[in-house]
């Protein structure tokens, strides 16, 4: 455990100055951003029979950038990390669409071992005002912290999963250039796909935030299980 959590610090440190100085570069309103969602492996992660990370969009809130933003990098990385452990302990939100779905899938993989030892991070590392960044923001951060790839390398999962939906592809695509959309058989590729690319493992899927399927009455959150079906089907049945 200390090893990948030296390993991703070491990473975040290396482009937090990018990050920093591209901001200011372009007079981003430092105010109006969350801080950089930076994670640090869950206890149970390495024990568990089929490595689950789960990728979301990005925070709604998580703290304030321009908090952190002038102090000593590693003090703020270390921090960060921190926080990362202490909210996944505290499973405050347990009771929410992605975190939901995040156990019911993961303990549909690993039904003989610890119930929370999967992995979760964003494709986009700081939000704007609770929700996707502009345009403009988005990209200088995606450009200059870029860190997904880096933690999907430091981490090795077996099965990575998307909940960031089809309206995130454009993002999805630039983060893996030239990653393919796979559709699967009898689900719409809206629904669920395959990404196919260099950095990711086979096991890679693309669906709907949770959010799409799991808020709501019951019969609303049976529309998330052809998903959590197929996913599961093809994780013990593809190599």
């Amino acid at each position: 455990m200390e090893q990948i959590r030296e390993q991703l610090s070491v990473m975040y440190y290396e482009y937090w100055k990018r990050l920093k100085n591209a901001l200011a570069d372009r007079n981003v309103d430092l105010y109006s951003l969350s801080n950089p969602f930076l994670i640090d492996v869950v206890e149970h992660y390495q024990e568990t029979s089929v490595k689950i990370l789960f990728v979301g969009k990005e925070t709604c809130g998580w703290g304030t950038y321009i908090d952190i933003a002038n102090r000593e990098p590693h003090d703020a990385i270390d921090d960060l990390q921190n926080d990362y452990i202490r909210f996944r302990r505290d499973g405050k939100w347990a009771h929410t669409p992605f975190w939901r779905a995040c156990k019911l899938i993961h303990d549909r993989l690993n039904s003989d071992g610890p119930g929370d030892g999967y992995m979760t991070s964003n494709l986009i590392k700081l939000d704007q005002n609770k929700t996707r960044p502009s345009a403009e923001a988005e990209s200088i951060i995606c450009n200059h912290f870029s860190l997904l790839p880096h933690e999907i390398s430091i981490l090795r999962p077996d099965v990575v999963l998307f909940f960031t939906g089809p309206y995130h592809d454009d993002r999805l695509q630039k983060t893996f250039t030239g990653a393919v959309m796979e559709t699967l058989n009898d689900l719409p590729p809206n629904l669920l796909c395959r990404v196919v690319h260099e950095k990711l493992p086979y096991h890679a899927y693309r669906t709907y935030h949770p959010g799409y399927s799991l808020r709501g009455n019951k019969a609303k959150a049976a529309k998330f299980d052809p998903v959590s079906d197929a996913i599961v089907n093809r994780v013990t049945t593809t190599k």
